[in-house]
């Protein structure tokens, strides 16, 4: 028998933490579900958990996920059973990561479980998100529907995703190339020069003497330097999983300029985006916007979702809660108040999630443009730094001398 941690939403809509002994998932799936509560995830207890920094990749790239959501709603819009969707597509995927990945939620599914439920166990894999997304759709009925608009949503991630990444390439290959060289120069160059300017018998000058003394330090004793800077992003990363912590730096994130526009709109985006397809499918809306909490990624938006959870249970009206919103885009205020008082909030909320999208993306395109120039000072200025540190001794020495 083998203990495993779960999460789980009681029958009065608490989220329940727990361990259960069960000889597998689908078991200790069953036996929660015997108790009135709908399984969250489930997994198995270890003793220690790495953090997620350090946690290997499934594998799985975002088109294969795309991919698979994409021909799982078209079997299931035509009337094929969940099982015999995955065992469809199992066959097209033999042997690779991703069909080891449709072959657990088969096993899963045949011994009882539902898809989301399957999903949860596969969190490196499926996210919170999607695995939410997912429930949703089981719930209303409408699963090849919404597994379409997951696609598609993820589709849209993915593609912004990639547009950052292409517009930083450049500004992190320039700094990486840059430390690259500071390096090297500090190992192999300074060494020489420290011989140089020790027979010259003059007081050296502080930039001088700092990168002498990374110099020493690097050349003495190399392996604990980087044993150092290891522990110190290890802890680094510890330290922002502390719940408290986190929520701090997302706070920063928030206010940070240009930055916290981009973080802001982009996170609004998804919530509305994920909020638009939850109505869609038949979800109420506090029930909606409890599932989008775990969309945020971000602990103050997530919390300020959660509040009006809470106030949409205890009878407010949505203009009600937003009205003093201090993290919504005050448009965005106008454009749900609007479509709640006209009976039109599932129909304004993807016009909502399309602004922010486009808002995101100007921001975002603004941000990278400032990238560069702001690299290359960087740049320029280390590199001054480091002929600084040659030449003002050199410089010294000369005026001793005359």
């Amino acid at each position: 028998m083998t203990v495993y941690s779960y999460t789980a939403r009681a029958a009065d809509g608490q989220k329940v933490h727990g361990s259960i002994e069960a000889e597998s998932p689908p078991a200790a799936a069953r036996m929660i579900m015997e108790r009135g509560a709908s399984v969250l995830s489930i997994e198995e207890r270890r003793v220690f958990h790495f953090p997620r920094i350090l946690r290997l990749r499934s594998g799985i790239t975002a088109e294969e996920c795309i991919a698979f959501l994409q021909e799982l709603s078209v079997l299931l819009a035509v009337g094929i059973p969940v099982h015999c969707a995955l065992e469809r597509l199992l066959a097209g995927e033999h042997g690779t990561s991703m069909g080891r990945v449709i072959r657990t939620l088969h096993r899963a599914v045949m011994h009882g479980m539902s898809l989301s439920q399957a999903m949860s166990m596969q969190r490196q894999v499926f996210s919170s998100v999607l695995v939410g997304m997912v429930r949703a759709g089981e719930e209303s009925g409408a699963l090849d529907v919404v597994l379409r608009a997951a696609a598609s949503f993820l589709t849209e991630v993915h593609r912004t995703r990639e547009a950052v990444r292409s517009a930083l390439l450049y500004p992190c290959f320039l700094l990486a190339a840059t430390l690259l060289v500071l390096a090297l120069m500090t190992v192999f160059v300074l060494p020489i020069f420290a011989v140089l300017l020790a027979d010259l018998h003059t007081a050296l000058p502080l930039p001088t003497r700092l990168l002498l003394a990374v110099s020493a330090q690097m050349s003495a004793a190399p392996a604990q330097t980087i044993l150092v800077g290891g522990t110190i992003l290890t802890a680094v990363g510890l330290v922002l999983r502390v719940p408290s912590v986190r929520f701090l730096w997302d706070r920063f994130l928030l206010h940070l300029p240009i930055l916290g526009d981009l973080v802001s709109f982009g996170t609004w985006q998804m919530i509305l985006r994920i909020l638009a397809i939850l109505l869609h499918s038949g979800i109420r809306l506090d029930r909606a916007v409890a599932l989008a909490c775990t969309v945020t990624g971000n602990r103050v938006l997530e919390r300020r979702l959660q509040h009006v959870e809470r106030c949409l249970i205890e009878g407010h009206s949505l203009t009600q809660i937003l009205s003093d919103e201090p993290y919504l885009p005050p448009l965005l205020r106008g454009m749900l108040a609007a479509g709640e008082e006209a009976g039109e909030l599932e129909h304004i909320l993807p016009q909502a999630a399309d602004y922010c999208g486009r808002r995101a993306e100007a921001i975002g395109q603004r941000a990278a443009a400032l990238a560069e120039p702001i690299m290359i000072v960087f740049v320029a200025g280390v590199i001054f730094f480091a002929v600084l540190s040659f030449l003002l001794p050199i410089f010294d020495a000369m005026d001793a001398m005359m």
